[in-house]
């Protein structure tokens, strides 16, 4: 009778060890996710020159996936000739096992 109980007991151990590791993956993964999302947004509107077209389009793609993608366009030259854009994106961090569940900003500038 102890074999069994030790037995479920481990069982039970490695269905926790890895439901927990599974929830954090998937979190982590998220996270990348909303990084390369990002990264591939700013690329799109630094090669497109600012164009308004694309920074919406960039913001319906990223809505579409699940996030939310703030463009910030900024001249900051006497002449109005330098253009950036501070491009924020918003995704929510959550693992349920845990009960964590938080929203998080990556940024980055496009120049």
């Amino acid at each position: 009778m102890k074999v069994v109980v030790e037995v479920y007991t481990i069982l039970w151990m490695l269905l926790l060890t890895m439901s927990t590791g599974l929830s954090v993956a998937m979190a982590e993964e998220r996270a990348a996710q909303a990084k390369r999302v990002k990264a591939e947004a700013v690329a799109e509107i630094e090669n497109s020159n600012f164009n308004p077209v694309v920074i919406d389009a960039c913001k319906s793609s990223a809505r579409a996936s699940g996030f939310d993608l703030s463009v910030t366009p900024c001249t900051y030259d006497q002449a109005h000739d330098v253009t950036s854009a501070e491009v924020a994106l918003t995704y929510t961090y959550k693992i349920p096992l845990f009960g964590i569940e938080q929203t998080r900003t990556t940024e980055g500038i496009a120049r």
